[in-house]
């Protein structure tokens, strides 16, 4: 009976987990439906401040009671800087490149990210990676090169995509690194501060006063999505383990697909969706194996213990 409960408990955690999982996806693809919607009539620096600040906002509402300024104390500082300008890189490369195309191919191409982290995690974490993994990761890359057709038809804006997936990869590892040291409050606090230090300074050069109902509550709801959805993001790494959730990340690309077509009218190409299913085809594999590797570890363990 014992036994059962404890599967029982272990299970309903995982439930609990993938579901603020697709919960903080659902919010992160209507972020960037109203960021392509600002980004058509204002400058996406305008709409990166605008999610700092209201990220940044969020976060002290919902860390600072419990924290207090130890938010503010990691304990490595310069680490954590460059986590953020990363977070900030990838958030600014991402919003220009929805000024230019479609949400589907954005979302796409920033699919590659656990692909390249995969890859690097090798020479900057340590970690092994097999054969089959690298196999994976090698015909992803193929798939985003279907979608960006380097050469005549080359699509440009794709590699803005492409440059915020690389930012996003090295804010992954060092994430990585960081959360032996401090705890994602810290870490998710100090990361939307050091964009609104960045980005304060330049945005009163590209200001535009918004007018209207619409931009304003846009403006506004762009920092509470993004907030929102990275608190529950970190939420759901509490209740499950990262190869449980790995394979649920690819819904961002269903609805990024939705938005678009429901609201923007637009609809990807069938390169792009060709690209797109081998990218989602080699991250699950990837998700795949390391599930696997991580399981052979622990039984691992367990022998030796025994």
């Amino acid at each position: 009976m014992k036994t059962t409960s404890s599967a029982g408990r272990i299970e309903g955690r995982t439930i609990v987990g993938i579901a603020l999982m697709l919960l903080a996806i659902a919010l992160f693809s209507c972020l960037n439906g109203s960021v392509k919607w600002l980004t058509q009539d204002f400058d996406p620096l305008m709409v990166v401040w605008a999610r700092n600040v209201g990220a940044f906002a969020f976060m002290l509402v919902a860390f600072f009671p419990k924290y207090g300024f130890t938010l503010f104390r990691p304990k490595r500082p310069m680490a954590q800087l460059i986590r953020g300008i990363f977070l900030l890189g990838s958030s600014m490369l991402y919003f220009f490149g929805l000024s230019f195309m479609d949400m589907a191919t954005g979302a796409a191409i920033q699919l590659t990210g656990p692909l390249m982290v995969t890859a690097l995690s090798v020479p900057l974490l340590g970690e092994q990676v097999g054969w089959r993994r690298w196999i994976a990761v090698i015909i992803g890359f193929v798939g985003a090169l279907i979608i960006i057709r380097p050469g005549f038809d080359m699509r440009w804006a794709a590699l803005l995509f492409l440059a915020s997936a690389s930012c996003s990869t090295f804010y992954a590892i060092t994430t990585r690194y960081l959360s032996n040291y401090d705890n994602p409050a810290t870490a998710a606090t100090v990361a939307a501060a050091v964009g609104v230090i960045v980005i304060t300074p330049v945005v009163p050069f590209f200001w535009q006063t918004p007018s209207g109902i619409l931009p304003i509550s846009l403006f506004l709801l762009v920092g509470v999505l993004a907030g929102l959805g990275h608190f529950l993001l970190t939420s759901a790494y509490g209740y499950a383990g990262a190869s449980t959730l790995a394979p649920f990340s690819y819904a961002h690309l269903l609805g990024a697909t939705l938005i678009g077509l429901i609201v923007f009218d637009d609809f990807p190409d069938i390169w792009t969706c060709v690209g797109a299913s081998i990218i989602v085809a080699a991250g699950l594999y990837v998700a795949h194996r390391e599930r696997l590797k991580i399981r052979d570890e622990a039984v691992s363990r367990e022998m030796k213990s025994h």
